[in-house]
C-alpha cells in the first residue's frame, strides 16, 4: 500500500477508535465495556499496522485476546485467575523488549506501560476503578503516538484521558471524595 495512503486511512481509523474508546468510558457496564475494549483494539492494531508501529500491533492483538478472556470471565461472574493477568504482563513485556532489541528505541516501553495499566483495568469490578486505571493508560499511550506519528491517535489518547476523568467526577464522584476528604 501507497505510504500516503496508509498514512491517512491509519488517521481516519483512529477517529473510530477515538469515538468508540471515548464513548466506552461512559458505560457503567463492565460486560459493555470488556465488548467495546475489543473493537476498539482492533480499530488501534489497523491504525498501528498502517503506521508500522509493531509493538502498538503487537500490544493491540494481546488486547484482544485479553479482553475477549476477561469478557468470558466476566460473563460467567468469575474473577480471572491471577496467573493470567501475570501471563499476559509478562507477555507485553516480552512483546516491548523484542521491539526494544530490534529498533534500540526506548520508546518501545510505553506501549507495554500502557498494557500493564489495561491488564489491571480489565480486572477490575467496579467500573469506578476500572476508569482510575483506564486513564492511566491512555497517558503511556501518548508518547509512542508521536514517536509513530500516529497523530489522530495522539487526540484520541489525549481524548481517552479527558473522558475517563470526565466519567471519574461525573458518575463516581471523584472530586466530591476528594474534596470532603479535605473537609474532614
Amino acid at each position: 500500500m501507497d505510504p500516503k495512503i496508509a498514512f491517512f486511512a491509519a488517521q481516519g481509523i483512529s477517529v473510530l477508535t477515538g469515538i468508540l474508546a471515548i464513548a466506552m468510558m461512559q458505560f457503567k457496564n463492565m460486560k459493555l465495556i470488556l465488548m467495546f475494549q475489543i473493537i476498539v483494539n482492533t480499530t488501534a492494531l489497523t491504525n498501528y499496522f498502517l503506521l508500522g508501529g509493531d509493538t502498538g500491533v503487537f500490544v493491540s492483538v494481546l488486547a484482544i485476546v485479553q479482553s475477549v478472556v476477561m469478557y468470558l470471565y466476566n460473563r460467567n461472574g468469575k474473577r480471572p485467575h491471577v496467573a493470567v493477568i501475570v501471563l499476559f504482563i509478562l507477555a507485553y513485556g516480552a512483546c516491548s523488549a523484542y521491539n526494544i532489541a530490534v529498533t534500540r528505541s526506548a520508546m518501545e516501553l510505553l506501549p507495554a506501560c500502557a498494557a500493564i495499566c489495561f491488564s489491571v483495568s480489565l480486572v477490575q469490578e467496579k467500573p469506578s476503578v476500572f476508569r482510575i486505571w483506564g486513564a492511566l493508560n491512555p497517558s503511556c499511550w501518548l508518547g509512542y503516538d508521536l514517536y509513530t506519528s500516529s497523530y489522530v491517535m495522539f487526540c484520541v489518547h489525549l481524548g481517552i484521558l479527558i473522558s475517563s476523568v470526565s466519567a471519574m467526577i461525573r458518575l463516581d464522584g471523584f472530586m466530591r471524595r476528594k474534596k470532603e476528604d479535605k473537609e474532614i
